[in-house]
């Protein structure tokens, strides 16, 4: 298969052809990629246009530089999002929305239009309708229809929920402007969350942060890792540093004390540096001729708020949840025993990739768990109180529809801009993507070009749908943890985790190796449950991942 896709079975003539738009690709993705990362946009405000924002973030780093001037990097996510979720102003909010949504715009803009017509040459000579055909062929979907099919269900089956939370913030802004027309724009949602998880849940954001200091969260991750992992990670010098707070661990069996493995941690944002969070593997797994097994080397690259002076780095739950999220990829990259390069790891259907990761983004909405680390930082015998978890987690449930519109939105652009095309039509990214943004999600400003900025559309490519596809599955993986003797912290369950999933990568069917873990046939109801879509929306809702759609 993998020798009909890379074009082998072609004509010389034909598969040279194939090469030559490959290299031009894959220039093209670089550029990309480098526009992404060059993309800086430092943005100044007074002081009063940035009311609402707590003192703490006026006094980072770099945030004050001058007299009632405070610069706000559009492109640092940490930034972007406080000032989102805080800014009273919706003129501040507008600004800095617009600058960002339109990073890159004009070298990207161009540079994905010929990507996309790349694409589509390159999926029409290898015989495929489409770039979703030929990327979702692989991966658990099948077809593109099948991945557009699953997005537009669980579109469908949202829609009662996005309304009502919609509603609620709509009365928010309306009672804010004295417009009870007011509407909820692209700009608003992440302040009205906020607002609204203030009053109702008693819901701090900003306040939480106290209780994450980026090392005890970091020290507390690994203690839970290495406990229901049977793993042990310790710090060794590393050999070469690209930063000076670079740190280096190493991963042995905790019984055996065999070696699995290096990952390197490279946390804060600096100029020039890669603006999300994402695990890269830099060594690979696999057997070698000599019989010996080469294990891997990763980095975990992120970008959390850094220290200020005598304040540690103070985390967001949000963020918190990512690195638990990340730091999943690193795992599975790690303790990977398969024989081949090919399976190993996070070398798995696209669709599936995040499924493992998204699961343990659950251990830091649970009170247990978080109890074994997150304790406010001047005085550690403070812990979360057990109310303000459980509002927390109600919170996230108020919140769902909003965010998982968000999500689908974004997958359903992807597909769009990677289906049928006539080969002699131009592209016009942003003509198809921002239509689908304000359709599904919410109204945009018109001249901005969300997808120049959108790095997930080198790589993810006609995979973005796999972020919800993955969720379907880890709500369902989730279940084994939460019916388990001591929960999230049972190492039953972990050691299940790592040799079923983690340890097998793509060597065997991944829907076997699910089912090995789950002990049953696979469920979208704990999903369904997750997003709060009810029995009354379930006919809407699709049936989930299953071996026929894929």
């Amino acid at each position: 298969r993998d020798y009909r896709r890379a074009g082998l079975e072609l004509p010389p003539d034909q598969r040279k052809e194939v090469e030559q738009l490959r290299k031009e690709l894959s220039k093209l993705g670089t550029d990309f990629d480098t526009n992404i990362v060059n993309s800086t946009a430092p943005v100044m405000f007074a002081k009063a246009d940035l009311e609402g924002l707590p003192e703490s973030f006026l006094a980072s780093p770099g945030i004050r530089t001058g007299d009632d001037v405070y610069t706000v990097m559009a492109n640092v996510t940490w930034q972007f999002n406080t000032v989102q979720e805080n800014a009273k102003s919706e003129a501040t909010r507008k600004q800095l929305y617009i600058i960002r949504d339109s990073l890159g715009k004009n070298k990207n803009v161009p540079v994905l239009n010929e990507m996309l017509a790349l694409r589509n040459k390159i999926a029409l000579r290898l015989g495929y309708k489409s770039w979703d055909d030929y990327q979702t062929e692989i991966k658990m979907a099948k077809t593109g229809m099948n991945a557009e099919k699953y997005i537009n269900d669980l579109v469908a089956g949202s829609q009662p929920k996005f309304d009502s939370e919609l509603a609620e913030l709509q009365k928010l802004k309306a009672a804010d402007t004295n417009d009870p027309n007011a509407r909820i724009m692209v700009w608003d949602w992440r302040y009205y969350s906020n607002q609204r998880n203030k009053q109702k849940y008693d819901v701090d954001k900003e306040a939480l942060r106290a209780f994450f200091p980026f090392q005890k969260v970091l020290d507390g991750m690994f203690s839970i890792y290495q406990n229901i992992f049977g793993l042990k990670f310790q710090k060794i010098a590393a050999p070469y540093k690209w930063i000076d707070d670079l740190q280096l661990y190493l991963v042995t069996d905790s019984g055996t004390g065999e070696p699995l493995g290096m990952f390197y941690l490279d946390m804060f944002p600096r100029e020039g540096k890669f603006n999300h969070f994402a695990e890269f593997e830099i060594v690979g797994g696999k057997l070698l001729p000599d019989g010996k097994y080469q294990r891997p080397t990763v980095a975990l690259l992120c970008n959390f708020p850094p220290p200020n002076g005598d304040t540690p780095s103070l985390m967001t739950h949000q963020d918190v949840e990512t690195l638990f999220h990340e730091f999943g990829h690193c795992l599975h990259t790690i303790v990977t025993r398969a024989k081949y390069g090919r399976f190993a790891g996070t070398h798995v259907p696209g669709d599936f990739v995040e499924a493992p990761s998204q699961m343990l983004q659950n251990w830091v909405w649970d009170k247990k768990v978080l109890d074994t680390f997150a304790a406010d930082y001047k005085d550690p015998s403070k812990k979360i109180p057990a109310e303000i978890v459980k509002k927390m987690n109600d919170a996230k449930l108020a919140n769902a529809g909003v965010f998982y519109r968000r999500q689908f939105a974004f997958a359903s652009l992807d597909l769009a801009l990677h289906d049928p095309h006539p080969e002699d039509m131009p592209y016009d990214c942003v003509a198809i993507s921002n239509p689908i943004l304000e359709k599904v999600f919410l109204p945009i400003d018109p001249s901005t070009t969300f997808v120049s900025y959108f790095g997930h559309l080198n790589g993810y490519d006609a995979g973005y749908y796999g972020y919800a596809w993955a969720d379907a599955i880890a709500a369902d993986m989730a279940t084994v943890f939460e019916k388990a003797k001591d929960g999230y912290l049972d190492k039953q369950a972990g050691a299940k985790l790592r040799r079923e999933i983690y340890e097998v990568g793509d060597s065997r069917e991944v829907n076997v190796s699910i089912e090995k873990f789950l002990g049953r046939k696979q469920s979208v109801q704990p999903f369904l449950k997750k997003i709060g879509i009810g029995p009354q929306e379930t006919k809407k809702a699709p049936a989930g991942p299953s071996h026929e759609s894929r």
